[in-house]
């Protein structure tokens, strides 16, 4: 499980929220993974749902990052930007994995995606491109959302 509160904060409490959520969203799934290992029918569709639920968390997450760097104008705001959209096409390639075929190769997977690839991904996002993005915002009147 990724530990939220041992990772990095920026300067943006909106994007702190978020981040938490992903982490949390993620950990969920995790979790139904390692019940999986008992009974995979049983959390098939348990798995799915909370996939959607880091998918349109994700979607939302980043909307509320682009909206606020185009109202400051953050002038790195399209390269991150485009780094949003290569996460979102990663996960919805993850989801649709799964949901073609739910068995124990894809779900060992998957484990390793929400239990290593995405978390190790959102640690470094955080740190580079949501710091940088934070900083620059608060510095120019932005805090609120």
């Amino acid at each position: 499980m990724t530990d939220f509160d041992c990772t990095p904060q920026v300067d943006l409490e909106f994007m702190n929220a978020e981040h938490r959520k992903a982490f949390d969203d993620a950990n969920e799934i995790k979790q139904l993974l390692g019940m999986a290992k008992k009974d995979l029918k049983l959390v098939e569709k348990d798995i799915d749902k909370r996939l959607k639920k880091l998918l349109a968390d994700t979607v939302n997450h980043f909307h509320l990052e682009e909206k606020c760097m185009e109202e400051y104008q953050f002038p790195a705001r399209e390269k991150h930007q485009q780094e949003h959209q290569r996460v979102l096409a990663w996960m919805v390639d993850e989801h649709s994995r799964w949901q073609s075929q739910p068995s124990v190769e894809a779900m060992l997977r998957l484990e390793h995606y929400v239990g290593e690839e995405f978390p190790q991904w959102l640690v470094n996002h955080i740190v580079t491109m949501d710091t940088v993005t934070a900083s620059y915002i608060a510095r120019n009147g932005g805090g609120f959302l």
